[in-house]
């Protein structure tokens, strides 16, 4: 057996966890990491080698804390090919040493696929710390649930498994003039719509909106073959603008924002149900609607998370936050703001 070893890719080399996983994470594909370079955020990419063969992939990214203080974040990964100790061992040696060169309070790890049963919990609290609850809670993690729908049917069979409410309502926009479509180029052209869109939502469901630089630099790298949005539309007014992100097997809606005007069109369902379909015809084997609460957690997300609920679908459970610390007491300090911050 030959030991692992751990090697940084360079920006032109390969990066692809598809090859481990056709239904990895977008937060693990190299767009993704582009694209937070792009926001000013370093990006580091990894791969994991038994020989000359690949078995794991990650990119990591640093952001910044309270003075000269960061920590780094591998979100939804590693991708990994099989859990091991082995794997983890050297994980927690070399990003010990990566954070120690860097002056990184902690590196947050987020594996995917594995860390989901009792057997994966337990070797992942011998190698790294489980990370608070409170910490949980951050626009930068990834969520701990999300909502996904197979399209291995047809559109009568998905159509027949969703909640009788929403059949209701893709038909109901339908007949009262409520219009579709796709775009799959020239997406700037759409951007400060979307943006209107998504400030108004932000601000009738009490959550807060990134920055616009934050969605304008999304845009800006954009392509025909890793993205494509849908818009609802009623005569010229656009009333709903869907962002969809695909990647490997999946195609996941990311961002979404809905006008105030004509809510009782019920325009977001029959976008929703064509984007859904668009996925299928692009030869995808599921969509995400992305994150939902689960288990009391996001509670904000209460309604959301009915609504894509009723289109039909499963809950896909990601394993628990683990941090490999590096800073003890800066640590702990983070810890106790995140835990007053929740309280306050």
């Amino acid at each position: 057996m030959n030991p692992l070893v751990l090697q940084e890719l360079g920006r032109e080399e390969s990066f692809d966890p598809l090859t481990l996983s056709p239904s990895a994470p977008l937060t693990q594909a190299q767009f993704y990491g582009d694209w937070q370079e792009s926001l000013g955020r370093e990006v580091r990419r990894f791969v994991i080698l038994d020989g000359a063969e690949v078995v794991a992939y990650f990119q990591l990214i640093k952001y910044h804390l309270f003075g000269k203080k960061s920590y780094y974040y591998i979100p939804y990964g590693p991708v990994v090919k099989e859990f091991s100790k082995p794997l983890l061992a050297l994980l927690r040696t070399e990003l010990s040493l990566l954070a120690k060169k860097n002056n990184i309070i902690f590196t947050r790890l987020d594996f995917t696929p594995a860390g989901q049963s009792d057997k994966e919990k337990k070797l992942l609290r011998g190698f790294f710390t489980k990370s608070a609850l409170a910490t949980y809670s951050s626009p930068y993690f990834q969520p701990r649930s999300e909502w996904f729908l197979k399209l291995d049917k047809t559109e009568e069979e998905l159509l027949k498994e969703m909640h009788k409410g929403t059949r209701y309502s893709i038909h109901l926009a339908g007949r009262k003039g409520v219009t579709t479509e796709i775009v799959t180029e020239d997406f700037g052209k759409y951007f400060e719509t979307f943006y209107e869109l998504m400030a108004v939502t932000a601000k009738r469901n009490g959550f807060n909106l990134h920055s616009k630089n934050y969605y304008q630099n999304i845009f800006k790298n954009l392509r025909s073959d890793n993205a494509y949005l849908g818009l609802a539309k009623y005569g010229e007014k656009v009333l709903v603008i869907k962002l969809v992100i695909r990647y490997g097997e999946v195609a996941s809606c990311i961002f979404s924002g809905s006008s105030d005007d004509h809510r009782e069109l019920r325009p977001t369902y029959l976008v929703q149900w064509d984007i859904i379909k668009q996925a299928k015809n692009m030869g995808h084997a599921y969509y995400s609607f992305g994150g939902i609460s689960s288990g009391g957690s996001h509670r904000s997300w209460a309604g959301l998370t009915v609504f894509k609920k009723n289109f039909g679908g499963e809950e896909i459970k990601h394993s628990e936050f683990f941090d490999l610390v590096a800073q003890p007491l800066w640590y702990g300090l983070y810890n106790l703001r995140k835990m007053l911050k929740n309280h306050s």
